[in-house]
């Protein structure tokens, strides 16, 4: 399951299905939903509910400021976890190499040594 954070970049995917025709586009349970009009629509999460409606964690996607080729019917929309999946790549976290978050020294050797 992948976690979302504030300030993080989505994008809209609904789930897919195949419709009577056989092309694969929004699954049919879906295509009369609100949420189905901003498939493909790229945004940044504003807020995030974790506890809503059934329990459900719902993010706030706010669209406003980026180049959608969908036309988007509001600037923001209540998504679950499973409809949006990140638009570019998650960013390296740094590793500590000094400062307050490094391990302290000799720990990697605690284990290691001889008894004394």
């Amino acid at each position: 399951m992948t976690e979302f954070r504030v300030g993080d970049l989505v994008r809209v995917q609904m789930p897919r299905g195949v419709n009577k025709r056989g092309v694969t586009g929004i699954s049919v349970m879906y295509t009369t939903w609100p949420e189905a009009r901003f498939d493909g629509a790229v945004g940044d999460i504003t807020g995030i509910n974790p506890r809503g409606p059934n329990g459900i964690p719902l993010y706030l996607v706010n669209f406003t400021g980026h180049d959608n080729r969908v036309a988007i019917p509001w600037q923001q929309q209540w998504f679950r976890a499973e409809w949006i999946a990140p638009a570019e790549a998650p960013k390296e976290q740094p590793v500590a190499t000094a400062g307050a978050m490094v391990a302290p020294e000799g720990q990697q050797a605690t284990t290691l040594g001889p008894s004394t």
